[in-house]
Order: C-alpha cells, then sequence, then structure tokens
C-alpha cells in the first residue's frame, strides 16, 4: 500500500490539500502510530486553512506578557488620572480587563466590553461586601478563556473563571505585602496591577495543556457548517471509527494519531465539496457551443472581431483544459477519502486484535483448583461405591 505523500506524476497539478504523512503503515498486534498533517481547529470552532505547528504551551508566554503589559499600562493611565487613588478597587478591575483585552489583538473590537465586564464583575461583588478582586479576576479568566487563540469547551471556561480567581487574588495579597507603600502613586500601581495580572494569567496554562493533551476532530457543529449533507457520510463514519477505536488505543500518541487522519477525511471533504462547487460553475456544453460559434464566423466579419472571437476560442479551450485538471483532482481527492477510511477501519480492527482478551491466559491457581475438585470426585465415587457394596451383603 502506497503511502498518499508519494508524489504526483510531473504533469499532475498541485494538491489545494495537505497531505498527511503517514510513517509506516499498520501492523497488527503494534501500537499504531500516524504522524500527520492536517488542519487545526481555532478558537470557537473554526477550521484554519494552515498547519500549525507549535503547540498552545508555546504561545502562553506571549499572552502572558501581552495580559501583563496591558494591565500595567492601564493601571499607569488610571493613576495618573486620580482614579486609582479615589477607589484602587474599581481601577484593579479595570486593569486586569484591560489586559485581557489585549490578549487577542484580532479582537480588539470586543476590549469595551471586557473591560466593563470585569468592572463590573467587581463593582457587584463590592457591593455584596467580598473583595472586588474575587468578582474581577473571575470575570478576567472567563474572558481570557473565551479569547484564547485555540479551541475551548465550557470546561476550559471554567477553569479559566477559577484560576483568573484564585491568581488574582494571590496576586493581590502578594503585591499588597511586596510593593512598598511609599512609591509614587502611579508606580505603585503599575506594580500592583502588574503583579496581580501576572499570576492571574497562569489561568492560561491548564487551556494549553488540555488543548496540547486532547486530539483536535471536528465536532457535529464544525461538520454541519462547513459541509453540505450529501458530503457529510464520510466524515461521520470517520468519527465513529475513531471513537470505537479511541478506547483501545494503547498511548496518547496512537490517539492522536487518528485523530488527525479524522480530521484529514474532514479537510478532504471540504476540498471535494469546493471542487464540485467549481466543475458547476463550468458547463463544458455550454463552452464547446461559444467556441464552435466563435470559430464559424461569417466571412463579412471584420479584421478585429475575428481577432477577438480567436482569443475568446483559446481562453475557453484553457478553461476547459482547467475543467479537466479540476475533474482529475476530485478523482484524487475522493480516492484520498477512501484510502484514509480504509486506514481507520484497518487501526480499528489492529487495535482490537492486538488488545490482551481474557481467553489468553488462565488463571494460576486453576490447575490446583481442578486437582482439588477432581480428588474431591474420586473421593464422593469411592463412597458411593463402597456403600453399594455393603447394602448388597
Amino acid at each position: 500500500m502506497t503511502s498518499p505523500t508519494d508524489g504526483p506524476e510531473p504533469d499532475a497539478p498541485v494538491r489545494v490539500v495537505e497531505r498527511p504523512a503517514l510513517d509506516r503503515e499498520l501492523d497488527l498486534g503494534a501500537p499504531v502510530v500516524v504522524r500527520a498533517s492536517p488542519g487545526v481547529l481555532t478558537t470557537r470552532g473554526g477550521w484554519s486553512s494552515e498547519v500549525q505547528s507549535s503547540s498552545a504551551l508555546e504561545a502562553v508566554p506571549a499572552l502572558v506578557a501581552a495580559w501583563v503589559l496591558g494591565s500595567g499600562v492601564m493601571a499607569a493611565v488610571l493613576a495618573l488620572s486620580g482614579i486609582w487613588s479615589r477607589d484602587p478597587e474599581a481601577a484593579l478591575a479595570l486593569s486586569l480587563g484591560a489586559g485581557v483585552a489585549v490578549v487577542a489583538p484580532r479582537k480588539l473590537w470586543a476590549a469595551p466590553l471586557v473591560v466593563a465586564g470585569t468592572g463590573l464583575a467587581g463593582m457587584v461583588l463590592s457591593g455584596m461586601d467580598w473583595p472586588a478582586i474575587v468578582g474581577a479576576g473571575a470575570a478576567a479568566g472567563l474572558a481570557a478563556a473565551l479569547l484564547f487563540p485555540f479551541r475551548v469547551d465550557w470546561l476550559d471556561v471554567a477553569h479559566g473563571a477559577l484560576g483568573g480567581l484564585a491568581g488574582a487574588s494571590i496576586g493581590l495579597w502578594a503585591a499588597t505585602h511586596l510593593v512598598p507603600a511609599s512609591l509614587p502613586v502611579t508606580l505603585q500601581a503599575t506594580l500592583t496591577a502588574g503583579m496581580v495580572s501576572l499570576l492571574a494569567a497562569q489561568s492560561l496554562l491548564p487551556l494549553a495543556v488540555r488543548f496540547d493533551q486532547t486530539p483536535a476532530i471536528p465536532s457535529i457543529r464544525d461538520l454541519t457548517k462547513a459541509l453540505k449533507l450529501t458530503y457529510r457520510p464520510p466524515v461521520l463514519r470517520a468519527l465513529d471509527l475513531y471513537r470505537n477505536a479511541e478506547k483501545n488505543a494503547p498511548d496518547r500518541d496512537s490517539r492522536r494519531g487518528m485523530a488527525e487522519v479524522t480530521t484529514w477525511v474532514f479537510r478532504l471533504q471540504i476540498t471535494l465539496q469546493t471542487l464540485d462547487a467549481e466543475l458547476v460553475q463550468i458547463d463544458p456544453v455550454q463552452v464547446n457551443e461559444r467556441i464552435t460559434a466563435y470559430r464559424g464566423l461569417p466571412p463579412e466579419t471584420d479584421a478585429f472581431t475575428k481577432d477577438r472571437r480567436i482569443a475568446t476560442v483559446e481562453h475557453l479551450e484553457r478553461l476547459l483544459e482547467h475543467r479537466a485538471l479540476i475533474e482529475t483532482e476530485r478523482r484524487r481527492t475522493e480516492a484520498m477519502v477512501d484510502y484514509a477510511l480504509a486506514f481507520l477501519e484497518e487501526a480499528r480492527a489492529g487495535l482490537a486484535v492486538a488488545q490482551q482478551l481474557p481467553g489468553e491466559a488462565i488463571p494460576d491457581r486453576l490447575p490446583e483448583v481442578l486437582g482439588r475438585l477432581r480428588s474431591h470426585a474420586n473421593e464422593g465415587d469411592n463412597r458411593r461405591r463402597t456403600a453399594r457394596e455393603l447394602s448388597t451383603i
């Protein structure tokens, strides 16, 4: 069986999808290890068209730095305006919100909502005679989880809220004891906001660890958003094969490899849908009719019109050539879908064969127990035989 990484023929068109590199074929009884390069899930369940090579953990330091920098700048501005001196708790809550808002530069439109939500949470908790930092920290952690530039779910949001609450509270306690009160208000506010946001930003760590550890597979929502009804069955089949084989996978790498092949099937179906849409736009019958009409111009046609019609025919002929290439790409994409599904089917069967079954070994004490049972049966048989012999006397 050949790998999908085998290069195309010299005259073949360039692939429009990434082909995963299957390092080796599946051996029965051996762990399934797959290295693939499908697209990855982005925030809110969207799919990027480029392969993401870095992990979420590698992106956390930059996100933390942006959070701390944004909070520090906002705190300095509030200190210079006098708001920090009048209401330090509210100012700290707003500073936390400003730091979270810059975690996702592409979503700066949400910055006013994040800052207002963080400040409002602090005010509500303060009105209930609770520390304002508790509400502000929880709101900041929740907003940071929603703005996290990787796939998140409700559990990640809960982790972010709890982590932000704990980190901000510990950070405020540390700042209260470590930042000298004799410093200028601006510097004191900047250091306090920086320490609080630094610890609150650690709420991103559980999200990054969970993202790196959990294989990213398309959800039903992703499926319904990206694919039409007729293109969904292969992906549903791949998801079913993955879920059935996941419980028998020997390690995390095997599960991640099968998840990547499942994701590859999803991306191939998206490509297939796109190619079909392109084929519909090019009607070969209509194009050939136009070519025939432009080549059969009447003799009285002027030179300029003939020249433009000839040029039009050349473009239309190249259009038909492009359509033929698209048809070839469609057949290849469809073949790769079947190949990927067959790989998942073989992986599931291989894992089922490789798992240890109860019938492979007998209990250690089974021979001893069988010996005792046989001895007991022989003794009972001897007693019955003796009793029958005595009864005949």
